[in-house]
């Protein structure tokens, strides 16, 4: 940390005092538990604290600095476990108490957000000696960790927990399709992004499979798991989904507009694919977003059970689980051609970190409208 964050830090003190309340920790004692949810950041007064992650340990971070900014920041897991050294005394800021701060003290709360933010970056550089594969497994591994793949709205899904599950996967498939219909987008932006012509290539056979194109490889894989290739061979994805929303009674034919949550994260989400770096965009395709479909769709997969949906009209899951393992190893083979530098390497976490941030805002709209489902239905008619 350098002299002028340090000197920064100290001046923000008394607001720090203010916000949040003092604690004290004995040598040895937890702090913070790799895995948890929550989101509180320490200032150290005086001691220190000993990082550990999967049980190695990563640094020591001395009073004057702030620990535990990952989950603060970016609203995910915690990414390793923190322990006092000696006797130690932090100020403990909570996330929400500091955000509702803002009207009275604006600039003291910008800085700290920016101390906060630029801390995280500086942490998050590969450390000395790990290798592409070790940075790649990593950050996957925080993508799949994430909020947006273990979110309340898609665990309630999984176990049935919704007033009215037919109305909430409708739900989801009338404003899903608004992302979702705009894949081949994502593509060739990233595509266009890209300077290396056997990158392109890549990206580009995985555009092709969106048009519902299969090599006899892919086919024969998909008819072991059950997938008919008459259900999808020459059907674009876009129209898989389709039959989905059909099969719910949603037409989508009649929706007027996407709804100002559905416009803003696709119009977010391709900003982070054309306005950054090539490696950002990899990032925010690839690992934060390819990287996670298995893992998120299989939680649809026990609420289309549930309400008997027939298995050609809900393909579109499984089959995006199996063929975007396959696109998920495309992106990651581009993504290790950029984590040989620094630079590489905080890009490509930036851009995931992004998607995994957009995503998880979405399923929080659609969480709170599945649980109050007459509510939602005024709010969407008010927008129709």
């Amino acid at each position: 940390m350098t002299e002028s964050t340090q000197a920064t830090l100290q001046s923000l003190r008394p607001f720090m005092e203010k916000v949040g309340k003092r604690r004290s920790f004995a040598d040895g004692e937890q702090l913070i538990e790799q895995g948890r949810h929550d989101q509180q950041a320490y200032y150290i007064i005086s001691g220190g604290t000993r990082v550990v992650r999967d049980g190695e340990e990563l640094r020591v971070i001395q009073a004057g600095d702030i620990v535990g900014e990952f989950a603060f920041i970016d609203n995910r897991p915690r990414v390793a476990t923190v322990f006092a050294v000696g006797e130690t005394e932090v100020i403990e800021i909570n996330r929400q108490d500091l955000i509702q701060s803002a009207g009275d003290d604006l600039a003291s709360l910008s800085d700290f957000l920016q101390i906060a933010t630029q801390r995280m970056q500086e942490r998050s550089l590969p450390e000395q000696g790990e290798d592409i594969d070790a940075f790649l497994r990593r950050i996957s591994r925080e993508a799949l960790g994430h909020r947006a793949v273990h979110h309340p709205y898609l665990k309630a899904l999984a176990n049935g927990e919704y007033p009215d599950m037919r109305w909430a996967l409708a739900d989801f498939g009338r404003h899903y399709y608004g992302y979702s219909a705009h894949f081949p987008r994502y593509l060739t932006k990233t595509i266009s992004q890209l300077t290396d012509p056997a990158h392109r290539n890549g990206l580009m056979q995985n555009l092709i499979e969106e048009s519902g194109t299969y090599s006899d490889e892919d086919l024969d894989e998909l008819r072991l798991a059950g997938i008919d290739p008459e259900w999808i061979v020459g059907v674009p994805h876009p129209e898989l989904f389709k039959r989905f929303c059909d099969s719910l009674g949603v037409d989508l034919g009649h929706v007027t507009r996407d709804s100002t949550e559905v416009t803003c994260w696709r119009e977010m989400f391709l900003d982070v694919l054309g306005e950054g770096s090539p490696a950002q965009a990899v990032g925010a395709l690839g690992i934060g977003t390819e990287g996670i479909v298995s893992a998120m769709y299989k939680n649809f997969l026990p609420a289309i059970d549930q309400i008997q949906a027939d298995p050609r009209d809900a393909v579109f899951f499984p089959l995006h689980a199996m063929v975007d393992d396959h696109h998920q190893e495309t992106l990651l083979e581009i993504a290790r051609d950029f984590a040989d530098t620094k630079e590489g390497r905080r890009d490509l976490t930036k851009g995931m970190r992004k998607a995994l941030f957009l995503r998880a805002g979405f399923w929080d709209w659609l969480h709170a409208r599945a649980k109050d489902p007459d509510l939602a239905q005024e709010s969407t008619d008010v927008l129709s």
